[in-house]
């Protein structure tokens, strides 16, 4: 059975109302970068797999050198030079897309 309510000329379904009330209150964590920021549609994002849950570093030189600072090796002047170094750091590191809700692309 659907109840529809009519509020100021606007007409919704009872149950679609509901599911949808009922679907953002389950939603999924954001996932966040290393700058705690929620990951951005369409950005590309080096991936390393921690013990815990895997670490998201936005796709430039800076994020990647402040990255590798946990390494004590930061202060990279190019970012071929700071991707070389994560890669010897973390050689299972993978380059990704965010399409949005939790899922990935990985690029080739």
């Amino acid at each position: 059975m659907v109840v529809a309510m009519a509020l100021n000329g606007v007409t919704i379904s009872y149950t679609r109302f509901y599911r949808h009330q009922d679907d953002t209150s389950t939603a999924v964590p954001k996932v966040l970068d290393t700058n705690g920021e929620p990951l951005l549609v369409s950005s590309r994002y080096w991936v390393v797999d921690d013990e815990d849950q895997p670490v998201y570093i936005y796709n430039d030189l800076i994020d990647i050198d402040n990255y590798l600072e946990n390494f004590k090796d930061g202060g990279h002047d190019s970012y071929q030079s700071a991707v070389l170094a994560l890669y010897g750091y973390c050689p299972e590191v993978r380059l990704v897309t965010y399409l949005g809700h939790n899922k990935f692309e990985e690029e080739k």
